[in-house]
């Protein structure tokens, strides 16, 4: 059976209008029939008092706001309105031109396959210029609400009900305010933490800005950015003990080596034959001494003593380096510096350092503090220092001595602040760099950030 009122039961039913009160007033006066039916209705509308009934309206007007978006609202609609007619059935639509998705309060959401939603698309089209308003009849109650400035409509299905309707008259004062709230939904809405995230966007704002405000201006020991480098407190060079010729080299930078330990190998062949040639001569200078005092030549035979005292040093002496042939580290450590195996059957120099040796069980720091950030520093200001390539945690330690001039590193105009810690692990190599923070008097947060402009903007002004 179709639930579509018919011409004349919607022409009456549009005659009739009820207020807010309860009262209503006939439309056609005339027509005494229509007065007396009116009349009935009135006194049965008067039998439940207004505020009952606005407050019924009221709640779905409110539950219908608080929607996210328009399908919701259908939902809430249809549940509200089946809250007031437990035992019909009350189903919601909404489309334009056609029904696009239809919601039944016992079966949830309507498929197009379904014979329900079938019916309802047919009614659908005979329905679709409806104007906003109630139309009741002996077979069923429909709420048509379009929106204003499109073609999109939602229709409200309830049935069977009485054609009488108390609530139903009631729902005619509404109906315009229904849709308007209605149709107020978003179509769509963001997710649920999004909107919630939205909706607490100013006070999330004022918190972080609260918060940023506190440590602006709370007060940190003012921090001085520098470079931090592992000098030995300990080393030896190795030079070359003559001149002579690299005959082997034994050892590689880095590369730790014990006191007495081998390190190269100089050539000795040269200072042999020379050894051979002294002797030759020392015995020749022996023999013409016998000579010179067996003939009586006592000047020939001082002179001969003479050449044989100067040979004899001169064979000493090549007797030593004969002996330091073999050059040994003098300590124990490390070698840090110097590489010979590409100089094998090279001459070597009087004097030349072949080697670098330092001892790694204690390690000196040295504190690159930039020359503008002095005044802040003292020679006992607390560090930390941080060396990325061996990882760990960071030192913290005191400045042992602060040197008194600046020096030139890496194009840098740097005062040299000193630590000396352990380095039983040998993870601290001489040469290693890494970062260091020393630490200065309070001040706010904020100053150590504006400092720096704040002076160039003096130094503008002329002060």
């Amino acid at each position: 059976m179709s639930i579509v009122p018919s011409s004349e039961t919607l022409k009456s039913d549009a005659m009739l209008h009820v207020s807010l009160t309860g009262n209503r007033d006939a439309v056609n006066p005339s027509a005494s029939s229509d007065s007396t039916q009116k009349s009935t209705t009135s006194s049965t509308a008067s039998q439940q008092s207004p505020p009952e009934q606005l407050g019924k309206l009221f709640e779905i007007i409110g539950a219908i706001a608080t929607a996210d978006t328009r399908v919701d609202a259908m939902r809430i609609l249809t549940q509200e309105i089946a809250r007031r007619f437990p035992d019909a059935t009350v189903r919601c639509g909404i489309g334009n031109d056609q029904l696009k998705r239809l919601y039944d309060q016992r079966l949830g959401w309507l498929g197009p396959e379904s014979s329900p939603r079938i019916a309802a698309a047919q009614q659908w089209t005979e329905l679709v210029d409806a104007p906003c308003g109630v139309l009741i009849n002996d077979q069923a109650m429909i709420l048509c609400m379009p929106q204003s400035d499109s073609d999109q409509r939602c229709l409200l299905w309830i049935y069977p009900v009485a054609n009488k309707s108390v609530f139903g008259e009631w729902l005619r004062t509404i109906i315009r305010t229904l849709s308007n709230v209605f149709w107020s939904r978003p179509r769509y809405a963001a997710p649920k933490a999004i909107r919630n995230l939205t909706r607490r966007t100013l006070t999330i704002a004022g918190a972080l800005m609260l918060v940023l405000v506190l440590l602006a201006f709370w007060p940190v020991h003012y921090r001085v950015a520098c470079t931090a480098r592992v000098q030995p407190i300990e080393q030896r060079l190795v030079a070359t003990p003559f001149e002579a010729t690299l005959l082997a080299n034994h050892v590689k930078p880095g590369e730790t080596v014990t006191a007495g330990q081998l390190l190269v190998t100089l050539d000795g062949r040269p200072l042999r034959l020379e050894r051979e040639s002294i002797l030759a001569e020392i015995q020749q200078a022996t023999k013409e001494h016998d000579t010179a005092l067996a003939t009586g030549r006592i000047a020939d035979a001082q002179q001969a003593r003479l050449r044989e005292r100067q040979l004899n040093r001169t064979l000493q002496l090549l007797s030593d380096r004969l002996q330091r042939l073999e050059v040994v580290s003098p300590i124990d450590g490390v070698i840090i510096s110097g590489d010979l195996s590409q100089y094998v059957g090279s001459p070597l120099e009087l004097g030349q350092t072949m080697f670098e040796i330092s001892p790694m069980d204690r390690m000196a720091i040295e504190v690159e503090i930039p020359a503008h950030e002095i005044d802040f520093v003292s020679s006992d200001s607390p560090a930390r220092i941080r060396f990325g390539s061996i990882g760990g945690r960071s030192i913290y330690q005191e400045l042992d001595d602060l040197y008194p001039s600046s020096v030139i590193r890496d194009d840098k105009n740097v005062f040299i602040g000193r630590v000396e810690v352990e380095n039983s692990n040998g993870k601290l190599r001489p040469g290693m760099q890494g970062d260091a923070t020393t630490y200065g008097p309070l001040r706010p947060w904020v100053w150590s950030w504006i400092r720096g402009g704040f002076e160039r903007v003096l130094w503008w002004v002329g002060y």
